[in-house]
């Protein structure tokens, strides 16, 4: 709840700022996808700003109301271990306190309108356990949706926020679209103009077309989300999804379910004690999402083997890697 979940670090003077933001005008990349005009810093792969904790955080999942805090790279092995011991230490409370209240002496004399008198003989024993126990399964059920999209997830090396935006992080549209629109907008930052979903800048794909509505969510819809019952029927979805699998879109970090579930895993950096901000494993090399601008590329060894190696074309010409 007090940890740092991997939040972005920003940049200590203006004439860095300064620097960063030339350097993406040159790259044909100054816009919401890559520069945080919040934060004012460059956005690294999987990152997001968070309107709640104000601030950007490296492979964000999400923001959990429960735990009053971002799940990102640096938290989210311990969120996913919290829900897990969750699931374990309800199913284990029912079980107890059913067992307790079998040993219970039936009550003298037990008498109830409503049910029959096997139940209510039950009920009578420890009312008040009774009525523990129902609440106690209702939060069962949005526990283990949750737990089981997290694992899921986890076997894909895909988080919350890429599940629901279809695990897309295609920044390959033009930039100069990008740059155009920004221009047509006439700013770059939080504007009405051509705002995108996550309301960090303009939006290409809105720009040149009307603007839609905000719509407000209902309470059933924030409930929801807040219980993650979205997060599980679109997890479900994809995963039931009819066609072929390359019609979905592609991500890009995903290296299989084995290796994708060993390197959350059996990840070096310690489960409970000062880790680097950032790291994590990704293929069984160590990547940091502070700094990550380019997917890394699977890269292949000449004759014949495979040492599986990566490398990032950040800063690299195109046209020579063609």
């Amino acid at each position: 709840m007090v940890g740092d979940p991997g939040f972005v670090p920003k940049l200590g003077s203006r004439n860095q700022q300064r620097a960063v933001i030339s350097e993406l005008f040159e790259q044909w990349k100054f816009d919401e996808e890559n520069f945080c005009v919040s934060c004012m810093v460059r956005k690294p792969l999987r990152s997001k700003h968070c309107k709640r904790c104000g601030r950007c955080v490296a492979k964000h999942d999400h923001h959990c109301p429960w735990i009053d805090n971002c799940v990102g790279a640096n938290n989210l092995r311990h969120f996913v271990l919290y829900i897990t011991c969750l699931e374990a230490g309800i199913i284990l409370f029912v079980h107890l306190t059913f067992s307790y209240i079998n040993i219970l002496p039936a009550p003298t004399e037990a008498k109830c309108n409503i049910i029959n008198e096997t139940l209510c003989d039950f009920v009578l024993r420890d009312t008040f356990t009774i009525i523990l126990d129902l609440w106690v399964i209702i939060q069962l059920v949005w526990v283990t949706m949750l737990c089981a999209v997290q694992l899921v997830q986890i076997s894909r090396n895909q988080t919350t926020y890429e599940n629901m935006r279809g695990h897309s992080i295609d920044r390959s549209y033009p930039s100069s679209r990008a740059f155009a629109s920004a221009l047509a907008a006439g700013t770059t930052s939080l504007d009405a103009a051509g705002l995108s979903s996550t309301g960090q800048g303009p939006n290409p794909a809105l720009a040149h077309g009307p603007q839609r509505p905000i719509r407000r969510h209902g309470c059933i819809q924030q409930w929801s989300s807040l219980l993650g019952v979205d997060t599980f029927f679109a997890t479900a979805r994809d995963g039931l999804r009819d066609g072929p699998r390359a019609a979905r879109p592609k991500n890009p970090f995903s290296r299989g379910c084995i290796t994708n579930c060993r390197d959350f895993w059996c990840d070096a950096s310690p489960y409970f004690g000062k880790r680097e901000p950032g790291s994590a494993m990704l293929g069984g090399e160590v990547v940091n999402y502070n700094r990550m601008y380019e997917a890394p590329l699977r890269m292949h060894s000449g004759m014949g083997g495979s040492s599986g190696a990566y490398r990032s074309l950040a800063g690299e010409d195109p046209e020579q890697n063609v």
